[in-house]
């Protein structure tokens, strides 16, 4: 590819995700989505933009690569082990049921057992890329659902390495006998890959570590980046070289590095070139789709991509309920992990050539998988709308609330809620308790607090609890946007009533007293700065200096909080006060200074 061809190549790419990424994420179908679109818009069979998308692929694989290293600096070797049950319990099971399911289903199609196995082996792999970026984009990479699905996809690239060995012994061409005997014995690649792995550990705390400490001392960040970018493509070349995954060498690789006292510093220098990689990548894989196969075999394809996605969410749906997670949480798992995976490519191209496939049942299969991976956004969407409204369809009717006229009604009984309530208990006082979540309904009512099931979002809830004659409502409900709505319906029917919110941060703070109501604490704010204060004692400042210190950056807080309030809606204003309230802020204890070195008791003790 010429220079201007590659410029031309890498501009077409940049333009369609800057166009259509935003569109994608507009509707809520993410960024993957429009990644896939764009591809497909620009590729062979769209505008012809982009005519070659094999040698972008081949770059692009890195997106990937860096995406499995991040996801292993984050993991150090004993919280790995902890989750050894679910990657091999839960990956190991849905591997297996996928492909024996999968191959099974296909052989009636006409497919012979070899090429219906390798089919079957390909589907029950998932996308990593895909799965990992929607759960970073959802914040559910370390809920029960991000965890477990991490575990199977990890599960995954491991079985890459039996299933590349498996690979010659299907094969069936001429060529077939000459590829077997050239390929590598699986005792000599799996030999090598733990001889790679051991090489890691000891490279880590020999190499490594003393070469990011030389490379630090030079002040010189283009070289640290260019260092972590160089063990990066190093231990991909290292695994590709002996026929294994990359992208499972630079997880190991991470993993091997998350007690290096770089870690933050790698991951920060990566980060910008995964993110700009993946985005190729799945421009890429949009772009490779062969559409006239789909003009030519319509029924078919479609009728094996359905195969693929509904075998796949029902044996995963299956898995999920053997390792007991809940109809919520089992459905959003088995339709995160239903499309096919990046590995099935790398698979479907190498039993090509072992014979095991021909090469139009080859492009069939990649197309499956391509078409599999632009349906996820979509399930994912409609999943999460079925269950909102099964959701709200099984809720039972609130609770009958026999009012006596108690001064405090709390609206939420999580960790917020119970701790006002506690204290208002010590004092015996009176509050009448409803709570939307019958767990935790269970676990407080036997301590004696008179709580009731409900939604206090809804007025008439809070109009049974006796709210007409209450003096205060708490609102501590854990829903941000319920809380902005009852508080809204209370300011307007009953204004008598003071109204006091758990708020989430700055800006549910900001929304809150939009609607007039001033009395709230942010959920984190004085447990956080309770604990800066610890850690500045830990650090050597006087006890007394410390809570003098946590008491000044209370009130200036506060006085923040009221003075960026009218501007918090015009980011630009509200980004630059922020920064100027930071340095006066500054300025502030750089004048004290003195006196803080003294400590000593004053009325900063005093809490007002």
């Amino acid at each position: 590819m010429s220079g201007q061809a590659l410029l031309g190549t890498i501009a077409a790419l940049l333009a369609a995700g800057v166009v259509s990424v935003p569109i994608a994420k507009r509707l809520g179908l993410g960024s993957v989505l429009g990644y896939l679109v764009a591809g497909a818009i620009i590729g062979p069979f769209g505008l012809k933009l982009l005519n070659n998308s094999n040698d972008v692929m081949h770059v692009a694989e890195f997106g990937v690569v860096m995406l499995l290293f991040l996801v292993g600096l984050e993991l150090e070797p004993r919280r790995l082990w902890s989750m050894r049950t679910s990657i091999f319990g839960l990956g190991s099971l849905q591997v297996i049921l996928c492909a024996a399911v999968i191959t099974l289903c296909m052989i009636p199609w006409g497919w012979n057992t070899s090429a219906a196995l390798v089919a079957g082996l390909g589907f029950a792999m998932s996308s990593t890329a895909i799965v990992l970026q929607i759960l970073a984009e959802r914040g559910l990479a370390q809920s029960s659902v991000g965890k477990d699905s991490f575990s199977v996809l990890l599960f995954q690239d491991l079985a890459i390495i039996p299933i590349l060995a498996v690979l010659p012994l299907l094969g069936h061409s001429a060529d077939s006998a000459s590829a077997q005997s050239q390929s590598m014995s699986p005792i000599i690649r799996t030999a090598l890959a733990l001889a790679i792995v051991a090489g890691l550990v000891i490279a880590s705390r020999t190499v490594v570590k003393p070469l990011f400490r030389w490379i630090a001392k030079t002040r010189q960040k283009e070289i640290f980046t260019a260092t972590a970018l160089l063990i990066v493509v190093g231990v991909a070349l290292l695994m590709d070289s002996v026929g294994l995954s990359m992208a499972l060498g630079t997880f190991l690789a991470g993993v091997v590095l998350a007690d290096c006292e770089y870690r933050h510093e790698l991951e920060s220098n990566v980060e910008p070139f995964k993110g700009l990689l993946l985005g190729i990548f799945f421009t890429a894989v949009g772009s490779s789709m062969d559409f006239s196969i789909l003009s030519s075999k319509p029924f078919q394809i479609l009728s094996i991509v359905s195969l693929l996605l509904l075998s796949k969410i029902i044996i995963l749906k299956i898995c999920a309920r053997i390792f007991k997670h809940d109809s919520r949480n089992g459905w959003l798992f088995s339709v995160l992990l239903s499309q096919g995976g990046e590995f099935a490519f790398v698979l479907f191209t190498t039993a090509r050539g072992f014979g095991a496939l021909t090469p139009d049942q080859a492009s069939e299969l990649t197309l499956v998988v391509a078409l599999s991976m632009f349906t996820t956004p979509f399930l994912l969407k409609a999943a999460e709308r079925f269950l909102k409204e099964k959701n709200t369809q099984q809720k039972r009717p609130a609770d009958e609330i026999k009012s006596d006229h108690d001064p405090v009604i709390i609206a939420g009984m999580g960790r917020f809620g119970q701790i006002v309530a506690r204290l208002l208990h010590t004092q015996g006082l009176a509050a009448t308790i409803v709570d939307y979540s019958p767990d935790i309904l269970d676990r407080v009512r036997p301590f004696g607090f008179k709580v009731y099931y409900g939604d206090a979002t809804e007025l008439s809830l809070l109009e049974s609890a006796g709210i007409e004659h209450a003096k205060v409502v708490v609102l501590a409900i854990d829903d941000r946007e319920g809380c902005l709505r009852a508080a809204e319906q209370i300011k307007k029917h009953y204004p008598h009533v003071r109204v006091m919110a758990r708020a989430f941060d700055m800006i549910h703070a900001y929304e809150l007293k939009d609607l007039g109501i001033d009395d709230f604490e942010r959920e984190t704010f004085n447990a956080a700065l309770a604990l800066g204060e610890k850690v500045l004692v830990s650090l050597g400042s006087h006890p007394h200096a410390a809570r003098k210190v946590a008491k000044i950056f209370h009130n200036y807080d506060a006085g923040v909080l009221a003075d960026l309030h009218k501007v918090y809606k015009q980011r630009n204003d509200f980004v630059s006060g922020s920064k100027a309230a930071r340095e006066e802020l500054g300025r502030i204890f750089a004048v004290d200074a003195k006196a803080l070195e003294h400590g000593g008791a004053d009325a900063s003790w005093v809490v007002k």
